[in-house]
């Protein structure tokens, strides 16, 4: 700090004042002194300068003689010098040898010392000769009294100092130190008695109390803006500030309200007011003017206001002064409006409106930032929920965050994963390549898509399809990188057995008709082997010969009829049977079958549900599946079956609806054996796909098992991993109601005969037909062409039509339109080698008033009895 600042009052104002009195004594007396002189030296010049004139005049007159008498004056001190003599009255020679040696001007008065005494000397030049007159000081009257001048000068000039130092530190000085002590304290300026001085003591006492109340307002700002960086609840936060602005706005009342999306009061915080308001405000009047006002409302009488409703809701204060100012989001968005009223010392001024835009601005930012963190929350409520799995990783790859769904399918928890890197994952199917790839494609700033096979935490392997993508800083730096996966592994098994379902699905569609087609010819094969037989001799040859020919289209028709089982073309005998039993008579026979180093073991639920099935179709399922498990176990090892009730929750059923509310019957089937490759699973249900030797097994074996448990209206599922044994479970639903069966009439009648049309594009199944129908006493007419049996309809009189299902030109349902439109009540049976089951039309038309239905191949008896029958009717 400078160091004149710190100079004290009496450096300040007393001793300068002091030495500006001196100062003016000092020159008071030069100038008088000054004066006195010149005076002086006129005075003495015109004395002397009149003197020598004299002389001169009595040295040319002729009283001449007279001046160097004794009468001339003795105190009159000059010299006469003329060119004839000189004339010295009253000067000692040193004086003359003096005023000799100096340079005197011409008639001017010349000012000169001489021993202890001063003299004036004036040179007066005539024609004949040079007057010297001389004058000392202390004759000349003024310089006598300056002396006496100057120590009366000298000593009031001390005397007023005295006084004036005296006199300043007593009104000056002491009620100067008295208000600074009185600054220093803090306290308030003390009256001293000076008006000036108590004047600049009020101005002070009224700075003083401004800076103390700004002081305060600044000590509740900060109150404010800390509360701002606090984690407590945001209404109390709002609360808080509210109480600091009405304290630092001196209002009796204030209030936060808080608008929603569409404008209208959310939300009310109030300070000042007992209790909690019951009512939110309606948001008219006054209050509405001020949402829509971009500046500050201030209204010295609220009632006089022309925005005033007229009248306050009920259970509000009463109020006169207020102010208030709309809250504004970033984006100009109101947010809400804060206002407060009856100002306890008057109105609120241009201040207070300051203040209240800055609390404004600092409950703005409160509720902005309680927004934001409300949807960032609300958006972790959203990722921790989602169904995907999301992995957010630093730039290096280090897991920093990992939601719920991570958890539920790897199996690893939160607290594990963080920290970790992604390849805790790595399941080894994926080779080096794969990752680089990955990695430098994300590091270059692009995204990548694609799919995992990972191992959860449990070692078991999933699918995930994938995508990950970096984040950027604002200046363009990769920062983390987001990875989004969802486990596939049950899509991929739906889509492997869609296709799986495709491809068998085109094979029994080609295994069908090959079916169909065989089954015609093994008609005409098996009905004139059956006619051979009746017409030889048991005796005879030719009659084995017949044998031979019809056990063998009897096995080409069994071949037949296990291809159309397993592509669903085939007509099963589904009842309701009970899982356990088949099991345990598979089970009887596998343990003699089996070597005794396998182990069985059985978990069967007690008291299982029924389910429709067809009860060999399911005996070769279990048998088929224990045989593989055997094969797997060459060094033997321990096989499980087992059977439980459960619901379609967990996904088993694979989207297929329990039948009336009911659960599935869970079959699993699992060994100990050496696994199959994850490469090779998708294979495993292909027809003749098989791993084992070429004379050790088919292909057929878990083809015919899926096509039956598919047939069976259930599922098969698949786990497997090498040298870790197989597992297949199978789910079937739940059956409760018996199957109604209706037999045949089998009683033959041979009294009945009529007239029958045979319509079949195959001729040898024509020829078979009018043969056995012959014989029997039928009149037969055949037509291979659709077109040419509805004119043989038409032109003869037909009792029963016996129709094909599969024609060329015309189809079997076409042909039966037509022939019902020509004779309502005609008697039509229906045939195919296709079921009426799998068969569509065929079912329809049955409804429709077809009488029966034939499969081919068929005997002759039953051909025989069924028409017997239908005619009967």
């Amino acid at each position: 700090m400078n160091v004149m600042r710190q100079r004290s009052l009496q450096f300040q104002i007393i001793i300068p004042l002091l030495l500006a009195i001196i100062l003016t004594l000092a020159l008071t007396i030069i100038i008088t002194e000054k004066i006195t002189h010149r005076f002086t030296e006129e005075f003495a010049e015109k004395r002397l300068y009149a003197e020598s004139i004299e002389l001169e005049m009595l040295l040319n007159s002729p009283r001449r003689v007279h001046l160097f008498t004794e009468e001339s004056p003795q105190f009159l001190p000059f010299i006469i010098v003329s060119e004839k003599s000189s004339v010295v009255f009253n000067i000692d020679s040193r004086l003359i040898e003096k005023i000799k040696a100096l340079d005197i001007p011409e008639k001017k008065a010349f000012h000169f010392k001489y021993d202890s005494s001063a003299y004036y000397i004036l040179k007066n030049t005539s024609k004949k000769s040079q007057i010297y007159v001389l004058i000392n000081e202390k004759d000349i009257p003024g310089l006598k009294s300056l002396s006496l001048i100057k120590e009366a000068l000298i000593g009031g000039g001390l005397l007023i100092l005295m006084l004036a130092s005296i006199i300043l530190r007593a009104h000056l000085v002491r009620p100067l130190n008295n208000l600074i002590n009185d600054l220093q304290i803090g306290k308030e300026l003390r009256e001293t008695g000076i008006s000036e001085l108590d004047h600049l003591g009020t101005t002070i006492n009224v700075a003083m109390g401004e800076i103390e109340k700004r002081s305060e307002r600044y000590l509740m700002l900060h109150k404010i803006s800390v509360e701002l960086n606090t984690i407590s609840e945001i209404r109390n936060v709002l609360k808080n500030i509210l109480e600091y602005s009405r304290d630092i706005l001196e209002a009796q009342y204030g209030a936060l309200a808080t608008y929603d999306d569409y404008g209208k009061f959310s939300d009310l915080i109030v300070s000042g007011v007992k209790g909690k308001p019951s009512i939110m405000p309606e948001g008219r009047g006054i209050l509405k003017f001020m949402q829509f006002s971009l500046t500050p409302v201030r209204i010295a009488d609220i009632k006089r206001h022309p925005a005033f409703s007229g009248h306050l809701p009920e259970g509000h204060p009463d109020i006169k002064s207020f102010m208030g100012y709309p809250v504004f989001s970033r984006e100009g968005k109101p947010l809400g409006a804060l206002y407060f009223a009856n100002k306890n010392t008057g109105e609120f001024t241009e201040d207070d409106v300051s203040i209240l835009k800055a609390i404004s601005s600092d409950v703005a930012i409160a509720l902005q930032r309680e927004r934001i963190l409300e949807e960032l929350r609300r958006f972790k409520r959203i990722i921790d929920s989602a169904f995907d799995m999301i992995v957010i990783t630093d730039r290096d790859g280090n897991i920093i965050y990992v939601n719920k769904a991570f958890e539920t399918v790897t199996g690893y928890p939160r607290s594990e994963a963080l920290g970790k890197n992604p390849n805790i994952l790595k399941s080894g199917l994926h080779d080096r390549e794969f990752y680089r790839e990955l990695w430098q494609r994300i590091q270059s700033g692009h995204a990548w898509k694609g799919e995992f096979i990972n191992r959860k935490k449990s070692g078991e392997i999933y699918n995930a399809a994938a995508s990950i993508f970096p984040l950027f800083d604002i200046t363009g730096n990769i920062t983390h990188f987001v990875s989004i996966q969802r486990d596939v592994s049950e899509e991929k098994k739906l889509y492997e057995q869609l296709l799986r379902a495709q491809k068998m699905e085109a094979i029994g569609t080609l295994a069908g008709g090959i079916a169909h087609d065989f089954n015609n010819i093994l008609t005409s094969i098996l009905g004139y082997a059956e006619l051979l037989k009746d017409a030889l001799s048991e005796n005879k040859e030719l009659f084995r010969y017949s044998e031979i020919i019809e056990k063998s289209a009897n096995r080409g028709a069994d071949l037949a009829k296990k291809i159309l089982s397993v592509t669903k073309k085939e007509h099963a005998e589904f009842r309701p049977v009970n899982i356990n039993t088949i099991i345990l008579e598979t089970v009887e026979i596998l343990r003699k079958t089996i070597p005794p180093e396998i182990e069985i073991v059985l978990r069967l639920k007690e008291n299982l549900p029924n389910i429709r099935a067809d009860y060999s179709q399911m005996n070769q399922v279990m048998m088929n599946l224990a045989i593989n498990a055997r094969d797997a176990m060459p060094q033997g090892g321990k096989l499980f079956i087992s059977t439980d009730i459960v619901g379609s929750e967990n996904g088993a059923a694979n989207g297929i609806g329990p039948q009336k509310g009911v659960n599935f019957i869970k079959i699993t089937v699992e060994d100990t054996g050496s696994g199959i490759p994850l490469e090779l699973q998708s294979k495993v249900f292909d027809p003749f796909f098989t791993t084992k030797e070429p004379d050790k097994g088919t292909g057929l074996g878990l083809y015919i098992v899926h096509s039956i448990i598919t047939n069976h209206g259930g599922y098969i599922n698949l786990y497997s991993e090498p040298d870790r044994g197989t597992r297949f479970n199978i789910y079937l639903p739940v059956y409760t109601e018996e199957i109604k069966e209706t037999d045949l009439e089998e009683t033959p009648d041979e009294k009945i005969t009529g007239t029958v049309l045979v319509i079949d594009d195959e001729p040898y199944v024509c020829d078979l037909y009018k043969d056995i129908l012959g014989k029997a006493g039928f009149k037969v007419f055949t037509a291979t062409d659709p077109h040419e049996g509805v004119r043989l309809f038409k032109e003869n009189e037909i009792d029963a039509v016996i129709l094909d299902m599969i024609m060329p030109g015309l189809s079997g349902r076409e042909v039966f339109q037509v022939l019902k439109q020509l004779k309502e009540d005609a008697k039509i049976i229906l045939s195919s080698g296709y079921s009426a089951d799998i068969y569509t039309d065929i079912s329809r038309l049955l409804q429709s008033g077809a009488k029966a239905f034939i499969q081919k191949p068929l005997s002759p008896k039953t051909l025989i009895m069924t028409l017997r029958r239908v005619l009967r009717e």
